[in-house]
């Protein structure tokens, strides 16, 4: 049987690991995040979520990079993307592996949808995206 001091002391260890990981996960999608939207921002004017709907709706624009915007509006979770979103959602359903460079990825739109109207635990971190 596991002493009672070695339980706790293991438990502490595993809620500051699950800690770690999660805050090394959220800086990872920041900093994803604020790099798309201020490649946006450097070739459309506006805050970075305007900047990022301008970035999707550019329909010069690479499909690789308008996937990606498509992503960071997810991620964001602003409600003035879902117009765009849903006018890009076709209901098509591909199959994988996507191609991110050759056209609009359905299920990337159908998942930053739900982002969207849904709850995300790392919105919170947005607000300090500028």
């Amino acid at each position: 049987m596991v002493a009672i001091p070695k339980l706790k002391t293991a438990l502490i260890i595993l809620m500051a690991t699950l800690f770690v990981l999660y805050g090394y996960g959220c800086h990872l999608i920041f900093s994803g995040v604020r790099r798309i939207a201020e490649e946006a921002q450097a070739a459309y004017t506006g805050e970075p979520v305007v900047a990022l709907i301008a970035l999707v709706e550019d329909e010069q624009a690479p499909f690789e990079k308008r996937n990606s915007a498509i992503w960071a509006l997810g991620q964001i979770g602003d409600k003035r993307a879902r117009p765009v979103l849903e006018k890009l959602d076709t209901g098509e359903k591909q199959q994988p592996p996507y191609d991110s460079t050759a056209y609009i990825v359905q299920y990337s739109v159908e998942k930053s949808l739900k982002q969207i109207n849904g709850f995300t635990v790392t919105r919170w971190m947005y607000r300090w995206l500028d």
